[in-house]
């Protein structure tokens, strides 16, 4: 190795241990260096401290303003967070070197002149501190929102023929904008370095439907009938407390109405008694019986309303109550009946049955032409199919001379359901409103099948013991052709 090259490395070396050791020495003055007295840094006193101590102190302090508490009031109620939560923290800055540096560093007169300040007074070091606003306005957005008071809107019920309406009620909701303010204006203008409380700005929330939106519900939009003359006491009386069920019911604007919500559970415990139902193609006795008929007729009001229908079924057989296509069934698992309010005011459901009679009115606010412009809705059948022979069940309890016809038989249609829209006589539309299809199911005869003992062939025999048949009769309404019992879909009921 050459003598130059063994120079410059030595070199080299002093050079690094004299730069560690400058370090060191500077590190080792630093801690020797204390801060003047009189000395703070925001409302630390750090007089006397070295640059660590200065630092730790300060940390310290801060680490106490974090754990302080803001309570936001709304009411009688309180919204709490903490200022540490608010990413609550100062500005890096030089404080600590300017306040080693006081009466130590310039000339001798700046010295000297910083050391007599401190003596009139101390020397204060500001800290600027900031928070993280996203998350002070999720906090009030989340915490503090829970305690509005709500809006109770003005509501209508009808009672022996006349109108009742209640008034509104308004509420108060938190402005999260200026409450948010608000907190950060008290944090940096006015806090004293304890828990803080601040008010939450409140306004009024006025409901969407006032008194004056509720009373515009005056008028009968839509209304329709339909009878049930020939029902058992039991589904006359389901009829009857389906009405007692959807009465008065008010729909606000946008509100969608499901009868399933109103009508189930078909039970004793509800109102329901036992009456005929659909159930796999058969006519079964069930708890609930005719509440397919409730909805079938308010079905065929909210069409005549022009409501909007969001979710309507057809039964798996035809009904005799209306023509195919305007009915509408209800069972507890799945089929409902769903009715938007689709019009600018509250709508109320008017229900009610008498001399076996079931009617639905629909009460709102008439914006339609109604001198000008009426509605008739129109079944087209697509397709019958006729019913398949006969199911024989036999009964060996029944004499050979037992014949009853236990369920007529049902023809099968797929038809289509159209609203046509008149204006001055002249027809300006015609909608499709729904597709419907109904299962052709046979009809069900029971005989007997017990050998009878011969009896005395001279004795008179009443007529109806002649034939011993029962059966049902047969009219000419289409949805009706074989006189079938009027059923409705009820619980626990499969659907074919």
């Amino acid at each position: 190795m050459s003598r130059k090259v063994i120079w410059s490395s030595a070199i080299l070396f002093i050079l690094l241990a004299l730069m560690l050791s400058g370090k060191a020495y500077a590190a080792a003055a630093e801690d020797d260096v204390r801060i003047a007295k009189g000395v703070f840094i925001d409302t630390v006193d750090v007089s006397g401290m070295t640059a660590r101590e200065a630092k730790s102190a300060v940390d310290e302090f801060v680490r106490g303003l974090r754990k302080k508490q803001i309570a936001i009031l709304v009411g009688n109620n309180a919204a709490y967070t903490t200022f540490g939560e608010l990413d609550y923290k100062y500005k890096p800055n030089d404080n600590i070197r300017q306040a080693l540096s006081l009466g130590t560093a310039g000339n001798l007169i700046r010295r000297y002149k910083d050391l007599k300040d401190i003596e009139h007074g101390k020397k204060v070091y500001p800290l600027t501190f900031t928070i993280n606003e996203e998350k002070l306005m999720d906090i009030v957005a989340k915490k503090a929102t829970v305690y509005n008071i709500q809006p109770i809107n003005a509501t209508v019920t009808r009672r022996n023929g006349k109108f009742y309406y209640t008034d509104h009620v308004n509420g108060s909701m938190v402005n999260v904008d200026a409450t948010v303010n608000a907190v950060v204006d008290a944090i940096f203008n006015n806090w004293n370095r304890l828990d803080l409380v601040v008010n939450a700005v409140m306004e009024e929330d006025v409901p969407l439907f006032t008194r004056e939106v509720v009373e515009q519900c005056n008028t009968i939009l839509g209304t329709f009938t339909t009878e049930y003359t020939d029902s058992a006491e039991g589904r006359a009386a389901n009829l009857a407390n389906g009405a007692r069920l959807l009465n008065n019911i008010v729909l606000y604007p946008g509100e969608i109405f499901s009868a399933h919500d109103y009508l189930t559970p078909f039970s004793a415990e509800n109102g329901y008694y036992v009456a005929g139902a659909y159930r796999q193609g058969k006519v079964v006795d069930s708890v609930g019986g005719g509440a397919c008929q409730v909805t079938t007729t308010l079905y065929n009001a909210s069409l005549f309303s022009e409501l909007e229908i969001v979710e309507r079924f057809p039964h798996s057989m035809t009904v005799s109550y209306v023509e195919v296509s305007r009915d509408a069934a209800i069972s507890e698992d799945y089929k409902d009946l769903k009715i938007k309010n689709n019009t600018d005011a509250p709508i109320l459901i008017e229900a009610y049955t008498n001399d076996r009679k079931i009617t639905f009115n629909v009460w709102g606010h008439e914006t339609r032409d109604t001198v000008n412009r009426r509605l008739e809705f129109e079944t087209r059948i697509l397709k019958e199919t006729s019913p398949p022979p006969d199911v024989i069940e036999e009964d060996p309890t029944k004499p050979k001379s037992y014949r009853k016809v236990t369920q007529s038989a049902h023809r099968g249609y797929k038809a289509e359901l159209y609203k046509i829209v008149y204006e001055n006589n002249v027809e300006v539309s015609r909608t499709l409103v729904n597709t419907s299809s109904y299962s052709a199911e046979p009809r069900y005869v029971t005989i007997g099948t017990k050998e009878e003992k011969p009896k005395n062939t001279n004795t008179a025999k009443p007529k109806e013991q002649q034939n011993n048949i029962e059966s049902q009769s047969i009219n000419n309404n289409r949805t009706n052709p074989d006189g079938q019992l009027q059923m409705d879909v009820i619980p626990d009921i499969i659907q074919d």
